[in-house]
């Protein structure tokens, strides 16, 4: 395996793996704080449990996507922390831009994954549960 290709298929265990932890803050019901929209993070939960099967499928944008989203999550749990700071809704704002660029950016390499002849039990049973994804259709008008 090339250099390149283990460093892609480490970063993307890596961030998969953090975002398939970030969930807690993203769901907290009762909290002000919180994303408006827990839907774009519900689905793209979906996508990274499909991917969580084979970390290395996730694209260069799907990466770089979710880069950016946890960069933005970590921008908004400190101004969260700085409750004097009005910017809070515009940080909420790009955090739940960023769900929905990790999802679109996402889906193609879940949905390759999906498709896989033969998929296991575990694989097929999260697939099942990603009510729909982005069509490539409606990806190329934005």
């Amino acid at each position: 395996m090339s250099g390149f290709r283990l460093y892609h298929a480490a970063m993307a265990s890596v961030l998969l793996a953090g975002s398939l932890a970030m969930a807690p803050a993203a769901r907290a019901d009762d909290d002000e704080t919180a994303p408006r929209s827990n839907v774009n993070n519900v689905q793209l939960q979906k996508e990274l449990a499909v991917l969580h099967f084979k970390p290395d499928a996730a694209g260069p944008a799907c990466i770089d996507s979710l880069k950016e989203l946890h960069k933005t999550q970590d921008l908004l749990q400190k101004e969260q922390e700085n409750t004097r700071n009005q910017d809070l809704t515009v940080a909420e704002d790009v955090l739940e831009s960023d769900f929905e660029t990790s999802i679109e950016a996402c889906a193609e390499d879940v949905e390759k994954l999906c498709e896989t002849h033969n998929p296991s039990s575990d694989l097929r049973a999260a697939c099942e549960k990603i009510d729909s994804l982005p069509s490539k259709d409606v990806q190329a008008a934005d």
